[in-house]
């Protein structure tokens, strides 16, 4: 799990060449949540428009886990990265939140 400013996004390339075309991209729709989720395939960039959201990870090595290892809270203007196979789970903290999620190859 990576979190930094939008503005550092290209700094960030480096795992994902899809990163460099962020503007051109169009947003994923937004799962449910209702325990963490694993793409194997995709990295998952979340971009905080508006809020307040909470993210956190769990254990890769035992997909059974519920356990957060990680968590961090991010707001406007932050962007939180998860790599592929890297669980991930997401919640609203604040009413006025928005979220765009993109799955980079």
């Amino acid at each position: 799990m990576v979190i930094d400013k939008m503005r550092n996004m290209c700094k960030y390339s480096a795992l994902s060449e899809d990163i460099r075309r962020m503007d051109e991209l169009k947003p994923s729709a937004l799962p449910d949540f209702y325990g963490y989720r694993v793409d194997r395939k995709h990295t998952a960039v979340f971009s905080v428009l508006s809020g307040s959201v909470l993210f956190s990870t769990t254990w890769r090595e035992n997909p059974e886990s519920r356990d957060a290892n990680a968590a961090v809270t991010a707001k406007s203007g932050d962007f939180v990265l998860f790599l592929p196979g890297e669980p991930f789970l997401m919640r609203i903290l604040s009413d006025e939140a928005d979220v765009d999620m993109f799955c980079l190859e």
